[in-house]
């Protein structure tokens, strides 16, 4: 329970229409309250705090990960997954209704937002094997016995904005689908133009795959689970274990795109206008479908044609060639058009207001939407929001409020394309430009024992410093011991358990990539096959993923302490030296590639790259290959004088931290600083809603989930662009400084560090901040 305690001075009700569509007015910030007693102050390993601080942040901390309950998370994992949710339909108001009021219960102020969204639903699907045998295929994925949710209101088996058509043509395997894998079809001989091409999911998004189908003239798509992935091939099949069986199908989006299509200049609001069906952009032209691993096999097993690489055989085990002959199917999908296509959706926003500075807000959110009942992906994390709502909630209760405003949010539609959040941060840019601190992202946070976390590398630290105060969801010690003890595992030389940098994927998305905001995730992992099936249910999460529900506990406790670091510090805990560092990384990796695309341009001359005879003087070089090697050079010297600048404020915040608090007025002005930088390095440029880029990582447009370094950079690259390339690095050059300049702001800001080695002790006209965390 968390004891009570005198409340802090009371700020301005911070509306709640701030939080939702509408862009208010700033609010006003609450002075300081009293105090810090002088000499008391020291280094605490805590960043962003001082001694005094640190100690009530700690005991804050702890209030907050004690009111996380397993039963509670229980309770709210099973009313979400009792039925499927699909974006638009009557299960996701379900989950929208409940959500709002358990926080409101919570005592949060708490709404939503009201949007309308192109989510056009199957009206036909069918597919049949017409040659050599007649087949007709049942799609619908069998109820298991003991698993009530797993046929209840079943979600039909279709891939969200397939184009529509009925076909029949000859298969070819294409292996997973991606380019090279149609490289070595041409090298075989092989026709995809007119085909209907059966892939294995993996490697890469699975729009990527509808896109590279359609790219060479396929007639559809059919895309598959691998046993070899998530089936019989990795462990027991549902329902002896957790593994997909061969009827068990992938539902998802194929959609290539950000938001709603067709509001591609702003937010779906009820009266936004429209683009035609036929204009949207994104989204498939040929029919995609969903097949379980046992139908691919009735459809791959006879094909004739050249031999199969070895490399494509998976865990089907009777694969011999890649078609085509003499397997033909008919594929059948017919999908909504016109008004029946659009749908109501809805986010569900929830606040703790801060006690001192409210216009500041730190953000949790999860998508609430699944493609059937959703135990994983994902109820585990709209709980893990509920759970973090709830206790700050009793928090504030008695009396501890965060000094920024905490923000809890679950998203709708993320399924379909990443939508819901998407619009929310569009219609909300200009504010949060202005005002998001972080973004915490909670997706499929629950499915094993296994600890992971992606985050901006600003925030990598963080993640890693609030993981030892969680204890671990099974024996003893620490989240950060457990993980410690399973990186040595994959990695007996590693110092540290990685921290990878977010790609895409997910709702962190529009905040992080388009926003500049930084952003983490985090949660447990395992083997298992019920992503987006109907299998991926509460019997199955609490068989085989979390009995307990200690994973989703632990999860939310990390949660809690995150925000609770971000919400309270004094001066905001991010490691731009880290950011440095991997900035400077990512510059010395792409230096070869840079020199191996100013070979293929015949910009320079010389053997490629590694070759034994490469001469040691440098190769003559054309005004291109000049100008690109100058701009990495000058890209270099910019993030060495970022992170010189990186380094001299923490010194700076640390020392000061250590001499005395600093005044609330001094903290906004110096955190609006370290907030600018990220928004420097993501700077007005994209012909998009957002209408900012993110120089540092992108998602990789040719995978869809991975991060792509130095996108600008690296997409020039691609393309054989060195003029592009070197353009790209004067832009990051450019930003870099600016970032440098706002870390050199923030240090004037914050005043003179004391001397090394000084003895504490607050001067007696330094004003204290107030004395909540």
């Amino acid at each position: 329970m968390i004891p009570p305690r005198a409340p802090a001075r009371a700020a301005r009700r911070l509306a709640l229409g701030a939080l939702l569509l509408a862009v208010p007015a700033r609010a006003q910030t609450p002075g300081a309250e009293g105090p810090v007693a002088p000499g008391t102050e020291s280094a605490t390993g805590l960043a962003g705090f001082g001694a005094a601080a640190a100690a009530e942040q700690r005991a804050f901390e702890e209030a907050l990960r004690a009111a996380v309950e397993p039963d509670s998370l229980r309770r709210w994992s099973r009313g979400l997954a009792a039925q499927p949710h699909v974006a638009g339909g009557p299960g996701q108001r379900a989950t929208r209704d409940s959500v709002v009021r358990w926080m409101r219960e919570a005592g949060l102020e708490v709404g939503y937002d009201s949007l309308v969204l192109y989510l056009p639903y199957p009206r036909r699907v069918r597919l049949a094997r017409v040659l050599p045998t007649p087949l007709e295929f049942a799609l619908a994925e069998p109820p298991l016995p003991g698993d009530p949710t797993s046929g209840a209101n079943p979600v039909p088996v279709f891939h969200a904005y397939s184009g529509s058509g009925t076909v029949e043509a000859p298969v070819i395997y294409a292996n997973y689908g991606m380019p090279e894998d149609y490289r070595v079809l041409d090298s075989l001989g092989v026709q995809v133009r007119g085909h209907v091409v059966v892939a294995r999911y993996g490697r890469a998004f699975r729009g990527i795959k509808a896109r590279e189908a359609e790219r060479r003239g396929a007639a559809g798509l059919l895309l598959f689970n691998d046993p070899a992935a998530d089936g019989a091939a990795r462990g027991p099949e549902l329902p002896d274990g957790p593994m997909r069986p061969a009827r068990g199908v992938q539902r998802g989006s194929v959609y290539n795109g950000d938001g709603d299509p067709s509001t591609p200049r702003g937010p779906s609001v009820p009266e936004a206008p429209r683009v035609d069906e036929e204009r949207m952009e994104g989204i498939a032209r040929i029919p995609v479908l969903p097949i379980g691993a046992g139908a691919a096999e009735e459809l791959l097993g006879p094909l004739a044609g050249p031999a199969l690489p070895e490399e494509w055989q998976g865990g089907l085990a009777s694969l011999a060639g890649t078609g085509p002959g003499p397997v033909t199917v008919r594929l059948e999908v017919e999908m909504e058009r016109g008004p029946e296509a659009f749908r109501a959706a809805f986010n569900t926003i929830g606040a703790i207001r801060g006690s001192e500075w409210p216009e500041e807000w730190v953000l949790m959110g999860a998508h609430r939407d699944a493609w059937g009942p959703g135990a994983v992906d994902n109820v585990s994390g709209t709980a893990s929001v509920v759970a973090a709502a709830r206790a700050f909630g009793v928090a504030a209760a008695a009396g501890w409020r965060p000094r920024r405003t905490v923000v809890f949010a679950t998203w709708d539609a993320e399924e379909w394309g990443i939508i819901g959040s998407t619009e929310w941060v569009e219609a909300n840019a200009a504010r949060l430009r202005e005002s998001a601190v972080a973004y915490l992202n909670q997706d499929g946070v629950v499915s094993g024992p296994r600890f992971g976390a992606a985050a901006a590398p600003e925030l990598a630290g963080l993640v890693r410093d609030a993981t030892t105060a969680v204890p671990a969801p099974a024996g003893t010690g620490t989240v950060a011991e457990a993980w410690r003890r399973e990186a040595a595992d994959d990695d007996p030389e590693a110092e540290e358990p990685p921290v990878r940098q977010l790609g895409g994927g997910s709702d962190h998305k529009a905040f992080y990539l388009g926003l500049g905001v930084p952003a983490a995730g985090f949660g447990f992992g395992g083997p298992g096959g019920v992503y987006h099936s109907m299998y991926d249910g509460s019997t199955w999460m609490e068989r085989f993923g979390d009995p307990g529900y200690l994973r989703h506990a632990a999860t939310a406790r990390l949660a809690v302490t995150l925000l609770a670091r971000l919400a309270g510090a004094d001066v905001l805990p991010f490691a731009h030296d880290d950011l440095a560092a991997w900035v400077a990384g990512e510059l010395d990796r792409v230096g070869p590639d840079v020199e191996a695309a100013l070979r293929l341009a015949g910009a320079i001359g010389g053997p490629a790259p590694g070759a034994a005879d490469a001469p040691d003087p440098l190769p003559a070089e054309d005004d291109a290959a000049r100008a690109v090697r100058e701009s990495l050079a000058a890209a270099r010297e910019a993030v060495a004088s970022f992170g010189r600048e990186a380094g001299a404020f923490a010194v700076t915040r640390d020392r000061r931290l250590r001499f005395a608090r600093p005044d609330p007025e001094t903290a906004r002005r110096v955190n609006e600083s370290l907030l600018a930088v990220g928004r420097e390095l993501a700077p007005p440029g994209a012909p998009t809603a957002l209408g900012t880029r993110n120089l540092l990582v992108a998602s990789d447009p040719d995978n869809g989930y991975a991060s792509l370094a130095l996108p600008e950079v690296r997409l020039a690259l691609r393309r054989g662009d060195p003029a592009g390339a070197a353009a790209a690095l004067r832009d990051l050059e450019r930003a870099l400084r600016a970032a440098a300049d706002r870390l050199a702001e923030a240090a004037a800001r914050l005043g003179p560090a004391p001397p090394a080695g000084r003895p504490g002790g607050a001067s007696p006209e330094t004003p204290g901040a107030a004395s909540r965390p």
